[in-house]
């Protein structure tokens, strides 16, 4: 074979292996075509990217807004309060604006003594840290307190104001032969203390009772057993306290002292001295006003009412125009003074033959019992 021949055929060989891609390698992917970015401003001008878009050469989160102006003053207040708060709180732990001057007012049974003790305010105690509260609760145990003011002075002052339960009435307890003082909502205070002497104890507890401007209430029932603090739930009790919140002031200022052996038979004495048998506390502005018109009709000559019924009343008169005022222990006598008693029943209900129209009769001679029927 001629030297020509053999160099074509390297040459064809030398084509077919260059040809044939190489084993065990892999072809470079074609670069894909770049895209120039487009100039700022133009519509082009960003790509989404999830939450974030190109501008330019900058990241923007199209998410995010300006706090609103109200929330950052909502703000700005709570981080000034907590100040506040902590700089009281720091205060209260040192000794700054201790109370060294505590001071009270005295009502009339307590003392400025008795309600400091009673207070008992820590020693050390600061204005910022003292438990006014506890102060009131223990100065509400004793059954004087109504209620309870303390005031703090700076820099150093704690002012305790007390104010005292309303006395309705001093009670002639038949029991123990003693008198308690009874509040106006019905709370057993403390025992009495009477001048004693000769005198009665319905005579003692009625001078005391007009010392301190308020009601007697006698002839109690022996079940009746006061223990200090303690609400009152005897039935003769409450019927008194609804007679005389259930007057006008009117008549209930006229009401001295009244009796309750029991709560059908409660009746009172008045300031001139005519007793008022009252019955149980029932159509009470009805039994007000009878007496009320009684009274109007016979001026100065009354000595006994009965109003148990009220649309049946009838009452007791002496023939003179003056009655002598009672004592308000006990109601004044029939006579009036000497002057002959007269029965008389009221005249829109009194019958001709002399008879009684309210709840007792009168006898055939004009007489009436001295009790009531």
């Amino acid at each position: 074979m001629s030297g020509s021949n053999r160099r074509s055929n390297s040459s064809a060989s030398s084509r077919r292996r260059t040809d044939r891609p190489a084993r065990g390698r892999r072809q470079a992917p074609a670069p894909r075509p770049t895209r120039r970015l487009a100039a700022a401003g133009s519509a082009r001008e960003t790509k989404s990217v999830g939450r974030l878009s190109v501008a330019g050469l900058g990241l923007t989160d199209h998410k995010r807004r300006p706090w609103p102006a109200a929330l950052k003053w909502a703000v700005a207040a709570l981080v000034a309060v907590g100040l506040v708060v902590g700089a009281l709180f720091a205060a209260s732990l040192t000794p700054v604006f201790t109370a060294t001057s505590i001071e009270a007012e005295p009502s009339d049974h307590l003392t400025a003594e008795n309600i400091i003790k009673l207070a008992a305010v820590p020693d050390g105690a600061t204005l910022l840290n003292v438990d006014t509260g506890a102060i009131a609760e223990r100065l509400a145990k004793n059954p004087w307190v109504a209620d309870v003011s303390v005031r703090r002075e700076y820099p150093d002052r704690l002012r305790i104001t007390v104010t005292e339960r309303d006395i309705l009435a001093i009670v002639v307890v038949s029991s123990g032969n003693v008198a308690w003082y009874l509040s106006s909502d019905g709370t057993w205070v403390e025992p009495a203390k009477l001048a004693g002497g000769s005198d009665s104890l319905a005579d003692q507890a009625l001078a005391l009772a007009r010392q301190e401007g308020c009601l007697l209430i006698r002839d109690v029932p022996g079940t009746v057993s006061p223990k200090a603090g303690a609400k009152t739930t005897d039935a003769p009790i409450l019927g008194v306290i609804d007679y005389q919140k259930g007057f006008t002031k009117g008549l209930a200022d006229q009401v001295v002292s009244y009796s309750a052996s029991s709560e059908e038979a409660i009746s009172c004495v008045l300031e001139s001295g005519i007793e008022v048998s009252l019955g149980d506390p029932s159509q009470i502005s009805s039994k007000e006003a009878v007496v009320n018109e009684l009274m109007a009709q016979h001026p100065n000559q009354l000595t006994y009412i009965n109003v148990r019924n009220p649309a049946k009343p009838s009452f007791r008169r002496v023939s003179s125009n003056s009655v002598a005022q009672g004592s308000g222990v006990q109601a004044p006598a029939a006579d009036g003074g000497g002057g002959d008693p007269q029965a008389q029943g009221d005249s829109s209900q009194g019958s001709g033959d002399g008879t009684r129209t309210g709840d007792g009769d009168q006898s055939a001679d004009g007489s009436l019992p001295t009790q009531d029927g």
